[in-house]
């Protein structure tokens, strides 16, 4: 029965690609821009009869860009697989497949109505399902939370697919400690509360750095400090620059050095946030712990600790 089982897995899975690929692969900008840089223009005729003929330099990279999986693709494949993984005899079972019988996909330029369209070849199949981490499978308890905050979320909210193939993209080990945390956030942030989708997203790239942590607050404040050291440094930096001739900096020996401020700004709002909510405490900036009871304060009074805070 499992053998079955796990053969109809593969079955539908190579449909829904092969049927994703019909539906249409978006050529982005992104793509555009190197094809302008690299070819000199994006005329779809001519990029459609380079990737159709696979091996040249410049078709394999091409060939990556466009069959990288976005996060559509990856939704409109999560509805099969619903958290589920292939084991490594059907991975292989499906690239031979994708193999033997080469995939055809429909390309969608921008600036183009016609249809153009090429199909994977044999060497872009093991990157592209690579890319698509179809050996990871989600945890029962996680599993059960997505589907508990898609029924809070309610009708017209973010497809619950979507959150879980950030978790798939992220390649969480789900050691106790982070389910836990995540356990706790699906829990206790509202699904309408607006930072929602930005402190999933940095938890989906923290959480990966510490798979064998143990105590996560210990983690967010670490790295809250961190951060707010950094950027005090880079704050530093630019006052000095504005005030200042670069020649004579530069006589010095000064080398001024780059730091994402609005990146790091963006990461400890969504540390306050999650502290807050998940533990009921965060600590300032001189170390000093500081809790309040979240139960008594609504939505805009949190926002308005974090604004604080920051």
């Amino acid at each position: 029965m499992k053998r079955l089982q796990s053969q109809d897995l593969v079955d539908r899975v190579e449909a829904k690609i092969r049927a994703l690929f019909r539906g249409g692969l978006p050529v982005t900008s992104d793509v555009v821009g190197y094809i302008e840089a690299t070819l000199g223009s994006a005329d779809p005729h001519i990029v459609a009869d380079l990737l159709d003929r696979p091996g040249e330099s410049d078709s394999d990279t091409l060939l990556e860009l466009v069959f990288f999986p976005d996060l559509d693709f990856q939704c409109g494949l999560e509805t099969v697989l619903k958290g589920g993984a292939l084991g490594a005899g059907d991975q292989s079972r499906l690239a031979e497949r994708l193999m033997d019988t080469p995939a055809w996909a429909r390309l969608v330029f921008p600036s183009c109505p016609r249809q153009m369209g090429c199909r994977l070849p044999r060497a872009g199949v093991a990157p592209f399902l690579a890319r698509l981490r179809l050996g990871w499978s989600i945890d029962g308890r996680l599993r059960e939370a997505l589907d508990q905050w898609s029924a809070r979320q309610g009708e017209g909210g973010t497809p619950p697919e979507l959150k879980m193939v950030k978790l798939r993209n992220a390649g969480l080990q789900q050691t106790p400690g982070q389910v836990g945390l995540l356990l706790d956030f699906l829990e206790r942030m509202p699904p309408d509360d607006e930072r929602w989708g930005a402190c999933f997203d940095f938890l989906m790239a923290f959480l990966p750095e510490h798979g064998d942590t143990h105590n996560f607050y210990r983690a967010l404040m670490a790295r809250k400090m961190y951060l707010l050291r950094h950027l005090n440094k880079a704050r530093r930096q630019a006052e000095r620059i504005s005030g200042s001739n670069m020649e004579t900096l530069s006589a010095t020996g000064f080398r001024a050095s780059y730091f994402d401020t609005l990146a790091a700004e963006q990461a400890l709002g969504c540390i306050e946030a999650i502290a807050l909510v998940v533990y009921g405490r965060s600590e300032h900036f001189d170390g000093s712990p500081g809790s309040m009871d979240l139960g008594t304060m609504g939505t805009d009074d949190i926002e308005g600790v974090v604004r604080r805070l920051l």
